[in-house]
């Protein structure tokens, strides 16, 4: 079987030197008017960059692959359009007039899913997935990319103060949601509440959130779901683009300074990006019982900073396309509601003082991405490899200022192998592999805590999937296998287990102009951490002492997911209800007792059946009469039939933007409205939350000049509300989260 399988990817390779580059010109349109549309542009997903149409709307595309290309085409006010391109036959050196028609765009914004194998649009896909760009999340900029992250329906924010953040997904958050970074799978002890997203907003161009365990490709233990990353395109071909922006945030006097440069050559890419932010103590909200003067009262310790340095280089010749990618990102976060008083009160916790210095205790993180992606395209075949290292080295420290309490290094080594058949335009086969080796160790110099013990894992799945279409249905349905083993380098109370399972995916959904209806259901699996497993001591900066248990079985999820979507000029209204059932669910229980040394209190590892219900519904109102007026709400709903910590509030979440056309200096001002609900199903150790509401505005424009400047200024927090959060862990306390902060942003961009 082996043999057979190298035989037929050397036949493969053999073949890619009878091909030769091609060129590919074309034609914008108008789908009404026949009229020619200026400066769209035209983007090749397989090559990530593209060209934009010259005045007349015609343009062209040279250096590409042989047999197969996907372009998306999108202009100004109208709808996206995705167009495969296939060469007809061998030697294939020009190709021309190719006419997109696009459509005016009135509401419906559909943007294309990468995170599939596919890359088709949002409307057509059989499971639930929303994509978005980050500057779309960012029109009233957020102090982190989860912030932004929450603005879609269903995803929430589970935060240590503004400096950790971690991304909730229906209620699930930590090892049940995957995050993975253009197809690298991305780890860094996030079984803790206290390690948050290892992302940085640095040359990130859009965000795709599956939602539950419905994606075969990236892995089964995503039970809440998958958060894939896409990286900016390379520049625009044989252009050069430098960006540079900075940011002012007067909450937590915050700088945030990026810049980019992306330059792109014939069938060579080339992009280096840099960033690097820091900020003080947040001010908390309007609170009078605690306020003696005029002066803003500040979480203490709650200051955070980091920095990253990004670079990404491409090349593609005749069927081959190639990628590398590194960076290495670094946060050092204070950590808020840290004490060890015997009964803290709130004024423990608030402070007079901005500091933005480094004081205990604190933590230090340092990580790597490295990933080189291959991929191949023949006449009916696509082949894609992937090589990926990630690590995260995280040290905490309490007591000593240079030697650290806690000090875990996380070295990931991934691969990942696809192979997409075409039967014809109708039928496709994708099948795959994938596998991590991944070793966790402690720095024994002195460390005071041993969070989780020296141990390596392996992971290798499976996965085969069927798609098809016909006219308006789009179906598909798919198996995976995936086996987790665990050693641990105790040799004398060693664990050594392994975990297996077989899952499914299966959808169909069907979409005409004015309706969109899907039904998706789906399984998967998640081995337990070995944190789970063999926890047995304090962890400081959750104030808690856990106990695990090393007999824990696999969690088990099944969910079913019903999405239905009228689409019309002036109005599109959303509802998508789910019911995902979660067996074996492992979660915290208090014991009532307190550890007599450390004199925290002693929870007990559980397990028990769960089931998580609700969804999302959305309206988008557009005016005929005001072209210019966007009216969006969606509310977001979340039951389940246990009481559960951190399970989001219920939310509803208004926008309306104006858009002003042809007009110099504004471009558009935007007002949200938020309205938590309060949330009274609440865990054992929790409390009840009140419900609260938050207004946010901003003014987004471009100040006129010989080279683009774009700016944004605006305010979250406008009334200055004083709230807690239920998905804050400095809940515990009644810790406000960040008061009314204003924001200016300077983008500077320079094309040649």
């Amino acid at each position: 079987m082996f043999r057979s399988v190298l035989l037929y990817i050397t036949v493969l390779f053999l073949n890619l030197i009878q091909f030769q580059a091609q060129l590919v010109n074309g034609k914008v349109l108008d789908k009404e008017t026949e009229s020619a549309i200026p400066y769209a542009k035209i983007y090749c997903l397989e090559t990530q960059n593209g060209v934009i149409a010259d005045s007349t709307g015609n343009w062209q595309l040279d250096n590409l692959i042989n047999n197969q290309m996907t372009l998306q085409i999108s202009a100004t006010d109208y709808e996206n359009e995705v167009v495969k391109v296939n060469a007809s036959r061998r030697n294939l050196i020009y190709r021309s007039d190719i006419i997109v028609k696009l459509s005016p765009e009135h509401i419906h914004l559909d943007e294309v899913i990468i995170s599939t194998s596919d890359s088709k649009l949002q409307r057509y896909s059989t499971f639930p997935v929303e994509s978005r760009k980050i500057a779309d999340l960012n029109k009233i900029e957020q102090t982190n990319i989860v912030e932004a992250l929450s603005n879609i329906p269903g995803v929430y924010n589970l935060s240590t103060g503004n400096g950790i953040a971690k991304p909730v997904i229906r209620g699930l958050t930590g090892m049940r949601v995957l995050t993975s970074q253009n197809g690298l799978r991305l780890e860094n002890q996030q079984w803790g509440a206290d390690h948050g997203f290892a992302v940085l907003n640095l040359g990130i161009d859009r965000a795709e959130v599956i939602k539950g365990p419905s994606s075969l490709i990236y892995g089964a233990d995503a039970l809440g779901g998958v958060i894939y990353l896409a990286d900016e395109p390379y520049a625009n071909a044989n252009k050069t683009e430098i960006k540079a922006s900075t940011k002012f945030e007067s909450n937590s006097l915050a700088t945030v300074n990026k810049i980019s440069y992306k330059t792109s050559k014939n069938n060579l890419r080339f992009a280096v990006y840099g960033g690097y932010f820091s900020r003080s103590n947040y001010a908390i909200g309007n609170s009078p019982s605690l306020e003696n003067n005029s002066d803003s009262i500040f979480a203490l310790n709650s200051k955070n900073s980091g920095g990253s340095f990004k670079t990404a280089i491409g090349y593609n010749k005749n069927n081959w396309i190639t990628n590398f990618r590194y960076q290495v990102l670094y946060f050092q976060n204070g950590l808020p509601g840290h004490t060890h008083a015997a009964n803290p009160s709130i004024s423990d916790f608030l402070s007079n003082n901005r500091s933005r210095s480094f004081t205990k205790p604190a933590q230090k993180i340092l990580n790597h991405l490295a990933q080189w992606e291959n991929k191949f395209y023949f006449k009916n075949d696509e082949v894609v490899a992937q090589l990926g290292f990630t690590s995260n080295e995280l040290k905490e420290f309490e007591k000593r200022t240079f030697t650290p309490g806690i000090d875990m290094t996380l070295q990931n080594y991934s691969y990942n192998v696809r192979w997409k058949h075409q039967f014809n335009e109708h039928v496709e086969w994708v099948s795959g592999t994938q596998g991590m080796f991944q070793s966790n160790t402690n720095g024994y110099n002195d460390i005071i805590e041993i969070l989780i013990e020296d141990a390596k894992f392996s992971d290798l799945g499976a996965f085969s999937l069927l798609k098809g279409n016909y006219n308006l249905w789009n179906i598909q349905a798919g198996v995976r296998y995936d086996q987790r083993s665990i050693t641990t380098a105790n040799i004398i109370d060693g664990f050594d287990d392994t975990f297996s399972g077989i899952n499914y995916s299966a959808g169909i959904s069907r979409s005409s102009k004015k309706l969109t209806t899907r039904l998706n259901a789906s399984s998967g699996f998640r081995p337990p951490h070995i944190s789970e497993l063999l926890a047995d001591g304090v962890h400081h900066a959750t104030l808690q002492y856990l106990i695990g248990d090393a007999n824990f079985n696999s969690e088990r999820a099944n969910q079913i997911d019903f999405y239905l979507g009228t689409h019309f000029d002036h109005l599109e209204i959303v509802i998508n209800p789910f019911i995902n059932q979660i067996d074996n669910y492992i979660y915290k229980n208090p014991t009532g007792n307190i550890d007599s040394v450390s004199g925290l209190d002693i929870f007990n590892m559980k397990q028990k059946d769960v089931i998580f219900s609700g969804g999302d519904i959305a309206i988008h109102y557009h005016p005929h009469m005001a072209h210019w007026l966007h009216l969006e709400s969606n509310f977001s709903l979340l039951y389940t039939n246990n009481e559960l910590p951190f399970i989001p509030q219920n939310r509803l979440n208004n926008i309306a933007k104006i858009d002003f056309k042809n007009r110099k200096g504004i471009k558009s001002v935007s007002a949200q409205y938020i309205h938590f609900f309060g949330q009274n199903s609440v865990a054992t150790y929790e409390e009840p939350s009140d419900p609260y509401q938050l207004i946010n505005l901003s003014v987004n424009g471009t100040i006129p000049g010989k080279n683009k400047i774009d700016y944004a200024v605006g305010v979250n927090n406008l009334l200055n509300t004083r709230y807690v959060d239920h998905l804050s862990r400095l809940k515990t306390y009644e810790i406000p989260n960040p008061g009314r902060n204003i924001y200016i942003k300077l983008i500077f961009q320079f094309d040649k």
